[in-house]
């Protein structure tokens, strides 16, 4: 779903999104005459959300198979199996699907230039407001990730000031004079460091630290022989990506 969640935000339609994760899959599957839509007929299984299932953060609240209830666990009586969806929020914008940014220039470029150079990611100089933030992590002592408290003693932080890639000020005290500063909205989000994350092992590794199902480790002629059935002594392994040399022309 959080897949999902991110490709609606890039510009995947709300009916093509979910459908990626239920109907579509079911036809390649060759059982969409059964799963993957609710109709009748159908395999009941049904989950149920405490939010529209775009929404960052929904949260399955009950599941059922085959029309049997599966999560959580049936209790004894009827009134404890009772759903209780979206208890807690107020409003009616957790039903709806999220708002997601216009992306029609990027689109643009990204098939003008084919997603290679001079493409660019966005770049902010100079003072950035960041405000409505919830949270704000930042890298601290031994390189661990330390949550800043609201100066306030209240639940948000509010406002952030960042000034030439620097934290500059934090929460209600911050002067929020914005002559010449990017001004961005969070709307109840959070700031934390760089994420950083490589590569998939979708269709190389299926089932996480679980060897029977993964490709196995490449041999490594220096470490350890080469079994004879891959008829290659040396068995060494060099993988490039043209990519790597930033120009579409190398090959």
């Amino acid at each position: 779903m959080y897949e999902v969640q991110q490709a609606h935000y890039f510009g995947l339609p709300a009916n093509l999104a979910l459908a990626a994760v239920t109907s579509t899959p079911a036809t390649a599957a060759g059982l969409s005459h059964r799963i993957g839509i609710l109709k009748e007929g159908a395999d009941a299984d049904v989950v149920i959300w405490d939010s529209h299932p775009l929404q960052l953060a929904a949260t399955p609240v009950k599941t059922w198979i085959d029309g049997i209830l599966q999560i959580p666990i049936p209790s004894k009586t009827d009134e404890e199996t009772r759903i209780e969806v979206g208890k807690g929020k107020e409003g009616d914008e957790w039903r709806e699907v999220p708002d997601v940014p216009k992306w029609d220039k990027e689109r643009k470029n990204t098939v003008l230039w084919e997603g290679l150079p001079p493409l660019e990611g966005k770049i902010k100089n100079g003072r950035i407001v960041f405000s409505n933030v919830k949270h704000l992590l930042k890298k601290g002592m031994a390189n661990s990730i330390e949550e800043v408290s609201a100066d306030n003693g209240g639940s948000e932080i509010g406002v952030v000031v960042v000034d030439n890639g620097k934290i500059e000020c934090v929460g209600a005290s911050c002067l929020t004079t914005t002559d010449g500063s990017n001004l961005v909205d969070l709307h109840g989000g959070s700031i934390s460091p760089g994420l950083m994350s490589f590569g998939s092992p979708m269709g190389v590794e299926e089932i996480a630290a679980e060897p029977s199902t993964s490709d196995g480790e490449a041999y490594n002629a220096f470490i350890t022989n080469i079994p004879n059935i891959l008829d290659d002594s040396g068995g060494v392994l060099r993988a490039m990506d043209a990519l790597m040399f930033n120009t579409r022309n190398a090959m």
